[in-house]
């Protein structure tokens, strides 16, 4: 795939949706050679697939890509070089939170291939917001992971200001 910027432009206005038509498809896009497809299935689970075998020649681990869920990054590919302990502490309070969210929801239901593991996550909040963990729990007493989950994601402001109480 060549480098200019006037070729990604144009790959990008190139892009091409594909309805679902069979039983067997899924609705996608595809944008050069990239087939990104979105869909929901049973549960309600919306699924998201990136399919990048025809980059396989010029990519032969995958190319580089960043995934981000709601304006927030929640998957990069090389992960950033400085580290995950340095990347962590390069995360804004809103982003920390998020990702913690994003790693308390994989644990929940199986997930992986976050850039920050939960223990790196809730070290750089203990000691940006000390306490702010725990007034979080007393707030979420008698409700379960994934009510915080979802809270995050619908209040993201007030649980910060929670979490910086103190």
């Amino acid at each position: 795939m060549p480098q200019t910027e006037h070729v990604h432009d144009q790959l990008n206005r190139d892009a091409q949706f594909l309805p679902q038509t069979t039983d067997d498809q899924r609705p996608a896009l595809r944008v050069g050679d990239v087939l990104v497809s979105a869909y929901w299935q049973p549960g309600p689970l919306l699924r998201i697939s990136i399919d990048t075998t025809d980059l396989a020649a010029e990519f032969p681990d995958n190319p580089p890509m960043q995934v981000a869920l709601n304006d927030a990054l929640i998957y990069q590919l090389p992960t950033p070089d400085a580290g995950i302990e340095q990347g962590v502490r390069g995360l804004a309070d809103h982003e920390l939170f998020q990702q913690l969210a994003l790693a308390e929801y994989a644990e929940l239901y199986g997930g992986a291939g976050f850039d920050y593991p939960i223990t790196d996550l809730v070290a750089e909040i203990d000691v940006r917001m000390p306490g702010g963990l725990e007034r979080l729990a007393a707030r979420f007493d008698k409700h379960d992971a994934s009510d915080v989950v979802r809270a995050w994601f619908t209040a993201p402001d007030t649980l910060l200001a929670i979490a910086r109480a103190g």
